[in-house]
Order: structure tokens, then sequence, then C-alpha cells
């Protein structure tokens, strides 16, 4: 069994403080705890989200994509490590943030 599980999130609203896409590296074999996380804002700037002095970087495990995709301002998809990897890495996102339709 694999140990990471990595998604793609999109969340739709209008404030340009929030971020429009987050990136999740959740690890299966810790309750879905998120062990790295990035936040893409509008201007498709990239933050990795730090917690130092912690395990995880979420304070609750992180819900399945058939969870997340049950709100109507939420979109979640499985993508590669790879893809995740390359955003973790990149201060500007290179992708569509555009809520999927």
């Amino acid at each position: 069994m694999k140990q990471f599980e990595y998604i793609k999130w999109f969340w739709k609203h209008n404030n340009d403080d929030l971020p429009n896409l987050l990136f999740y590296e959740i690890d299966l074999e810790r309750e879905r705890y998120a062990a790295r996380m990035i936040e893409v804002y509008a201007d498709k700037s990239v933050i990795p989200v730090i917690e130092k002095g912690f395990d995880f970087i979420t304070e609750a495990p992180v819900p399945t994509i058939d969870e997340i995709n049950i709100e109507p301002d939420f979109h979640a998809g499985m993508i590669s490590k790879e893809e995740f990897e390359n955003v973790y890495q990149s201060a500007k996102y290179a992708g569509d943030i555009s809520f999927p339709k």
C-alpha cells in the first residue's frame, strides 16, 4: 500500500486574501493528516505551508475526494507526486486556477 496520496483542491470564492487552490500530501498511514500543503492565490503565487515543530500541517484529517466534492464551492481530484513536487518547488503556479465547470 502506498503511504501518500496527493490532491489538488479548488476553492470557489471572491476573496483575494484566500487561496484559490490547495495542494495536499496526505499521509495514509497516519489517519489522512497532511504532511505538506501548498496554497495558490489569485495572482498564482505559490506559498508552501510550514508548521515548524509539528509532524503535520493540518489540525484534522484531510477529507476524501468524494467528501470534498459534496460541497458546491469545492472541487478536488487526485494528482501525481511529481505534480505536487513541481508546484511545491515553484514560486508561481503555471496551471489554470479557474474553478472547474
